[in-house]
């Protein structure tokens, strides 16, 4: 007769397509990460980098590199966000299951917080510099 003491209810280890799954989108959560901190980057540095170097340069010539580092950083977030939401919804309904992910919309929102106040400091700078 088997012993029943030895019998606890372990939990069942995931399969090889669960770890699959979850590996998938903890690696999309990682590439958002990085293509947001690279574009946050993209605006804020490239702002700094145009007016400390080009302080000889007319006030339009700033203005439009800074707004070029705007639109170029900003997009690479909005790419970003477009691709996370497509893999985050893709993962989260594979085989029935829910995976605790962070939600596509607390990252977009998130992400535009964070942007709309990057935009607000740079904007209050130039504001002081041109005035």
């Amino acid at each position: 007769m088997p012993d029943r003491a030895n019998d606890v209810d372990e939990p069942v280890p995931p399969t090889n397509s669960q770890l699959a799954l979850e590996r998938t989108y903890l690696a999309a959560e990682r590439t958002l990460f990085a293509v947001l901190r690279t574009g946050l980057a993209i605006v804020g540095g490239g702002t700094v980098i145009v007016t400390l170097l080009g302080e000889d340069w007319p006030d339009w010539v700033q203005g439009l590199l800074a707004g070029s580092f705007l639109v170029v950083g900003y997009a690479l977030v909005v790419i970003g966000l477009r691709r996370y939401h497509g893999i985050a919804g893709h993962v989260k309904h594979q085989d029935g299951q829910r995976l605790a992910i962070v939600p596509a919309k607390t990252m977009s929102i998130l992400a535009a917080i964070l942007g709309l106040t990057i935009t607000v400091v740079l904007g209050l700078y130039f504001f002081s510099i041109f005035s």
